[in-house]
């Protein structure tokens, strides 16, 4: 308890704050605009949990929402037992009988579910006095399940041997083949960052369900598919990070390899083809000739989010705000129609960025 669920409510305290903090606030002490019926209180007030209750949809959301928060449990469970300081956790663990073992985790995942838990007991109670009782019941067992599913990969993982010459299936295939300089990032992700490339995926499907669900009475029939690029380019863009973030950490010699500047600029390009092609074969399935201009403001998109990192430096929260810029000038360009302007501008911009800061060595600190 002490090692795995204290140490994971310390590091994740801020984002459990603001979360149910923000859902607490609004439950308790919003107020409504303009004149409303005492009775009506109550109701204006539940309405989140309220429509978590009785829409399939909210679900739907609240339990990618569930398994987001057990994937991360995962990671931090499994890094903390993989730390230098907690082996001894393998002999102690392992001593135990494996039901015994499964009680045990079953009581320390318990804790860490602790918040979702009450809300969706809270969310329970007041879906039992509005009449709906199947959403609660459904939400609690999918809670109790991914609990479970939960403790049979930390049993698992604990009893475990460590291999140090362990190599997944993809490298073993591809260990004889001659790679790409350009496709060395792809490798990783697939070899270290397969949870944060599972959830983009998730993330960049549910977008393009939601944004074809919302803007479905849209009469320009244009706008909903440059509005599902917009969402997708911006789904990824935290893959995009990690691999300027990747060629900082191991690829900074590469700025003495004689590649040309515009053979670095566009070598990305393959990387995320490749990370993308779900998306691609999408787009080319179901927009025809169309979705060669569809893809082309993609990449535009995509490249200037990248030549940006040369300029602002591993600054996450600066990277950010400069993604959430873009994004409403983007969307703002698909409501005026001139999407045109896109390749063209941003391509032209994100080059002149790359240029003038690629060799900038103070990005490295």
């Amino acid at each position: 308890m002490k090692i795995f669920s204290s140490g994971f409510y310390r590091m994740h305290s801020g984002m459990l704050i603001f979360l149910f903090g923000t859902i607490l606030c609004y439950c308790f002490f919003i107020n409504t605009l303009g004149s409303v019926p005492i009775w009506a209180f109550t109701v204006w007030n539940l309405m989140i949990t309220l429509s978590l209750v009785s829409s399939p949809v909210i679900m739907g959301f609240f339990c990618l929402a569930a398994l987001i928060y057990a994937i991360k449990s995962w990671q931090y469970v499994i890094t903390q037992l993989s730390a230098r300081n907690n082996e001894f956790l393998y002999h102690s663990i392992s001593s135990f009988g494996k039901w015994q073992q499964f009680k045990s985790w079953f009581y320390v995942q318990f804790n860490i579910f602790l918040p979702l838990i009450v809300y969706a007991l809270f969310a329970g109670i007041i879906g039992f006095n509005f009449g709906h009782y199947i959403i609660p019941i459904v939400i609690l067992l999918y809670l109790l399940a991914l609990i479970i599913v939960s403790v049979a990969i930390y049993v698992r993982h604990s009893n475990r041997l460590i291999d140090i010459d362990r190599q997944i299936l993809l490298i073993r295939l591809l260990r004889n083949w001659n790679k790409s300089f350009f496709l060395l990032y792809t490798l990783f992700v697939f070899d270290k960052l397969k949870i944060t490339y599972l959830i983009t995926k998730a993330i960049a499907w549910m977008l393009i369900i939601g944004t074809f669900a919302v803007f479905s009475d849209i009469k320009d029939e244009s706008a909903v598919p440059n509005l599902v690029v917009l969402m997708i380019v911006t789904a990824h863009s935290l893959l995009i990070y990690n691999e300027f973030r990747f060629n900082q950490k191991y690829l900074y010699f590469s700025r003495n390899f004689p590649y040309s500047m515009s053979k670095q600029f566009l070598g990305s390009l393959l990387n995320y083809a490749i990370l993308m092609l779900p998306e691609l074969l999408w787009f080319i399935g179901n927009f025809g000739i169309h979705s060669v201009s569809l893809l082309l403001q993609a990449f535009s998109i995509l490249i200037l989010f990248r030549s940006l990192l040369y300029w602002i430096g591993l600054s996450i929260k600066n990277y950010l705000i400069w993604i959430f810029v873009l994004f409403n000038l983007v969307f703002l360009i698909i409501l005026y129609r001139i999407t045109w302007l896109l390749p063209p501008v941003f391509v032209s911009t994100a080059y002149f960025i790359f240029q003038k800061n690629y060799l900038n060595k103070n990005l490295i600190d």
